[in-house]
């Protein structure tokens, strides 16, 4: 087998194990430091392997090498990706800004309630209302004890008073 051949099936042995193992521990964002720890593991066993391999069969001592540092790219990416992932799982947002003030409405799947939080200056929000999240068709309904929101075509309305027509920006992960 060529070395260019060897490195690319062990790249997609490498995606599939560090796929199936960063879905299997679903990374939230508290353990994203976490990167730091899981990069130099995966480099240090394909090194360890190397090592092993060229006592005794020094052909594929080379591409262990070359894969150490392939399979950390995988890592480092898969890992984000599943930090992403648990959180699109979880949570939706939007966002919209009114004058010097960028409000974000955030959607809990688990529990189908909403809040709202304000934020004047980079770095610091706060959440100044929570309620329940329904959806019908193609319509989000937030509620609170007091008010009433809806949702529709990246369109906030009810926000301010009931004729008010805000367009949000959906936050992708």
């Amino acid at each position: 087998m060529k070395l260019i051949t060897k490195i690319l099936f062990l790249t997609i042995i490498d995606f599939i194990v560090i796929w199936s193992w960063v879905k299997e521990i679903d990374p939230e964002p508290s353990v994203s430091i976490a990167i730091f720890v899981v990069v130099p593991v995966v480099i240090i066993i394909n090194l360890l392997i190397a090592l092993v391999l060229y006592f005794t069969k020094k052909e594929y001592s080379k591409v262990f090498v070359i894969n150490s540092l392939v399979s950390a790219v995988i890592m480092y990416f898969l890992f984000l990706n599943g930090i992403d992932r648990h959180q699109n799982l979880r949570y939706e947002s939007w966002e919209f800004n009114i004058k010097d003030t960028i409000f974000n409405i955030t959607h809990s799947k688990l529990d189908n309630t909403f809040s709202i939080s304000e934020s004047t200056n980079q770095g610091s929000s706060t959440g100044f209302l929570d309620g329940k999240f329904s959806r019908k068709g193609n319509e989000y309904y937030l509620t609170t004890d007091s008010t009433k929101y809806r949702i529709r075509n990246d369109y906030f309305f009810g926000f301010r008073n009931s004729t008010d027509c805000i367009k949000l920006t959906k936050i992708e992960r």
